[in-house]
């Protein structure tokens, strides 16, 4: 397990909301995860994965929280994980940071899926070209006889 993020009450934290953390993986791992869109929760927002909080209370493996930037309908508890948290600083750089990160894997994944669909468009538009033959063929009555 690596140390816990040093924090300090006032300061905001970048913190994975808990059912997202790492819990069978060193946090290393789990931060890996994101070179993909979500790091495994394709369709969650940023801010329902990553949570930023302002820190009111520190104890060894908890903090206690104030004012959050999170999902509209997270669940909040006002103890949390410590080895949850990612990042500390302000809040503007704390969701700086979400947002970066965040986009890695999502930018990652644009890149990808484009250049795939690049690589298989011939492929793919001779495929279709087959399969509206096959339709027609089947079912002449709506195409005029058409082959």
């Amino acid at each position: 397990m690596s140390s816990l993020i040093p924090i300090a009450p006032g300061q905001w934290v970048l913190a994975f909301d808990e059912p997202y953390g790492p819990f069978d993986r060193t946090m290393a791992q789990h931060l890996e995860m994101f070179s993909n869109e979500g790091g495994g929760w394709e369709s969650h927002r940023k801010n329902e994965i990553l949570h930023v909080y302002e820190v009111t209370a520190v104890m060894p493996k908890t903090y206690t929280i104030g004012e959050s930037d999170t999902h509209p309908h997270a669940y909040l508890k006002s103890r949390l994980q410590r080895s949850l948290v990612i990042a500390a600083g302000s809040k503007a750089e704390m969701i700086k940071v979400r947002d970066a990160f965040f986009a890695v894997g999502v930018e990652t994944d644009r890149r990808v899926s484009a250049e795939m669909y690049r690589r298989i468009a011939k492929f793919a538009a001779r495929e279709d070209q087959k399969a509206v033959r096959k339709i027609r063929k089947m079912l002449p009555h709506f195409f005029g006889g058409e082959q």
